[in-house]
């Protein structure tokens, strides 16, 4: 017996979105590691990209992106019951921003409950960042250790003025 497949099941529409090094990595080791990213069903992330998908600009000139340029993702658009993906399938800049803007905050807040703890030990803090890039899919060179580590610092620093 064979089962119909709809041509929409086969077909993936995607969207592309500009993260740094390090925000991309991570959000790739989150998703299971693979350069095709998909948001989990139920995500902060996934009913972003349902509410704010639309259809395309009817400018002329305008092109679908078809592959990811250096420094972006890719992410698979999920199903939507209300906006059929086939025809809204453009992401606006400023949904990109806002997508941009939770991802960071998650990253920011799994970073700080992650460390915030050990962070007051006498550890060493250059290896415990450079352990916790590692769980997390980042490379460890200096342009994301030095983000990751003012991250750390300057969310500390809100905690600290934020209890005396």
């Amino acid at each position: 017996m064979s089962k119909f497949v709809s041509i929409t099941d086969i077909i993936m529409y995607t969207v592309f979105i500009t993260l740094e090094p390090y925000l991309a990595q991570w959000l790739i080791h989150q998703t299971g590691g693979q350069k095709l990213i998909r948001m989990k069903k139920g995500s902060v992330e996934n009913a972003v990209l349902q509410l704010l998908v639309t259809k395309p600009p009817k400018d002329k000139d305008w092109r679908p992106q078809l592959k990811p340029e250096p420094g972006q993702v890719e992410i698979v658009l999920p199903y939507n019951h209300f906006k059929n993906i086939r025809y809204n399938f453009y992401l606006p800049k400023k949904a990109e921003l806002l997508l941009h803007t939770i991802l960071r905050n998650r990253f920011k807040v799994q970073l700080w409950n992650d460390l915030h703890k050990v962070s007051n030990l006498n550890k060493q803090k250059d290896v415990m960042i450079s352990k916790w890039m590692e769980d997390h899919g980042i490379e460890d060179n200096d342009r994301n250790w030095n983000t990751i580590a003012k991250i750390l610092q300057r969310t500390k620093k809100i905690y600290k003025n934020s209890t005396t």
